[in-house]
């Protein structure tokens, strides 16, 4: 009977240590669980993720470079391995080199993603669209929220999705108000140009062969710079999710009045190519090389395609742009965005187009 009794007490005191541990546990749990919101990303997607995101995997370049001007750049535990390249990013992030890559050529590692610990992923829409990427995501219980763009319109919807992201709405607000002020005052000294008195341009975009489709971002930077862009003006292309590309010979039948291109190395190779050497733009050594900044003005994937057209405007019409200080403008964006205190030689080397973005 003795042993019996002992037995029941033995029975009762380990169940309602399982209940107490159990208790416990929940109430821990509950103390623990992250507040969270539910956003609108720029697939339209009703997403729920953290209130206020700490760790965040940018597994598209772009969304690295809008956290770093909203000032969240020292949240960011993951990114494409072409960012460490950027030389304006590592001034804000001198550990740039060391931070984890988890998604090269379009794939995601989950295992280094899972290492980074992250409790948000910002991705393209390619990568949306890829149903074993997102799998991956899904499974290991990572929120997602698309951050992408082909257009003006798109990038600032971008943005702004990401402001509400990070509950930096306004800065984002203000930042888009400054992009549309300085697209309009260039539109307000450009828009009346005769035809007869813009130039016929091609954009190189990256790759010499590599150029714009109308209404892509890259053709509305040049649309609102107020030049020609001969390849919106029909001509043979080829175009695929990533890119729209010509040939030489149908470069040779647009016939240039000049060239801009978005890579030196672009730039050095049609000037330095015979197979170039007969364009009139060649020729005449009338090949630019835009800016690169914190991105690549006349990139698809720019943030700051504002400063491209300004510019492109500025090269071709600078009698219209007699009173515009671009030194003095660029420091004055990098300051106000960026935080960035940049000297006259930074500057210069920004426009040059060269040694802000590092070799493969």
């Amino acid at each position: 009977m003795l042993k019996r009794n002992y037995f029941l007490f033995g029975t009762l005191l380990l169940v309602g240590l399982l209940l107490s541990t159990l208790t416990g546990c929940q109430i821990q749990n509950q103390a623990t669980t992250v507040p969270t919101k539910t956003i609108v990303d720029c697939l339209n997607r009703e997403v729920e993720i953290p209130a206020d995101p700490q760790r965040v995997a940018c597994l598209y370049a772009s969304t690295a470079h809008i956290m770093t001007m909203l000032g969240q750049e020292a949240k960011i535990v993951g990114i494409p391995n072409g960012i460490k390249r950027d030389v304006l990013m590592s001034y804000k992030r001198p550990d740039i080199g060391s931070v984890s890559v988890p998604f090269n050529d379009g794939a995601i590692n989950i295992e280094e993603l899972l290492a980074t610990n992250t409790d948000l992923v910002l991705l393209r829409k390619s990568t949306a669209e890829n149903a074993g990427e997102i799998e991956k995501l899904d499974k290991a219980g990572i929120p997602w929220v698309v951050i992408d763009y082909a257009s003006l319109d798109d990038l600032q919807k971008a943005i702004a999705v990401t402001g509400t992201v990070f509950n930096q709405e306004q800065r984002a607000a203000d930042y888009n108000a400054a992009l549309q002020q300085t697209l309009t005052l260039i539109s307000e000294r450009v828009s009346s140009l005769p035809e007869s008195a813009r130039p016929r341009v091609y954009h190189a975009v990256n790759e010499a062969a590599r150029t714009d489709l109308a209404g892509d971002l890259c053709s509305q930077i040049t649309d609102a710079a107020g030049i020609i862009n001969v390849s919106t003006q029909g001509g043979s292309l080829i175009t695929d999710a990533e890119k729209t590309m010509t040939t030489l010979e149908q470069i040779y039948s647009w016939d240039p009045d000049a060239i801009i291109a978005n890579d030196i190395i672009a730039s050095n190779y049609m000037l330095s190519d015979p197979k170039w050497s007969g364009l009139r733009a060649v020729a005449e050594q009338r090949v630019t090389t835009l800016p690169v900044g914190v991105t690549r003005w006349g990139h698809p994937g720019s943030m700051e395609p504002h400063m491209a057209a300004l510019f492109i405007a500025m090269t071709f019409y600078p009698e219209l742009f007699a009173d515009v200080d671009l030194t003095q403008t660029v420091k004055d964006h990098y300051q106000q965005w960026f935080e960035l205190t940049l000297t006259d030689a930074d500057v210069a080397t920004i426009l040059s187009g060269e040694g802000m973005r590092l070799a493969k």
